[in-house]
């Protein structure tokens, strides 16, 4: 006869209990991090499957709220790191069979990638502060309100003709 284990004494994983001081310290890593959950969960053998992250974000709004800010401040970090990574010339050049210095340009567009990449996360975590501005003029409101303002110049001018 086979022996069932119950799945309460079965451990699968890592631990999932919540608790104020975990959440603290997951959300000081990721704030401190320009690393995706995957990796920071694989980093850090203590902190919970992404999953559960993930779970206690929908389930509990204080936790939910701690990681906002988080991912704020981790947003602030991939902005910077982006003078970091365009800054980087140390593998720009390569050299070829003869000798010759050639572009690396595969070092060259593995940068712009992470340069765009990490653009793109800042101005969608933070759109106010790192997302596209849209000029006054791009705006249906902007168009009317240039229309009215015509408008009104040309009554103003029409009332206030001088015929000399």
């Amino acid at each position: 006869m086979t022996e069932s284990k119950s799945e309460d004494s079965v451990k699968l994983g890592r631990p999932t209990i919540y608790s104020e001081e975990l959440a603290q310290k997951i959300c000081r890593v990721v704030a401190t991090h320009a690393l995706g959950l995957n990796r920071l969960c694989a980093l850090f053998p203590w902190m919970p499957h992404k999953d559960t992250i993930n779970e206690w974000r929908w389930s509990n709004s204080s936790f939910s709220d701690l990681y906002t800010k988080a991912k704020i401040a981790q947003a602030e970090l991939m902005a910077e790191d982006c003078v970091d990574i365009a800054d980087d010339t140390s593998q720009d050049v390569t050299y070829n069979k003869n000798g010759d210095e050639v572009c690396n340009t595969e070092f060259v567009n593995r940068s712009r990638l992470r340069v765009d990449t990490r653009k793109w996360l800042a101005a969608k975590l933070l759109p106010k502060i790192y997302g596209d501005m849209m000029k006054p003029s791009d705006s249906d409101d902007s168009k009317e309100l240039k229309s009215e303002m015509r408008a009104l110049r040309e009554e103003l001018n029409t009332q206030n003709k001088k015929e000399y």
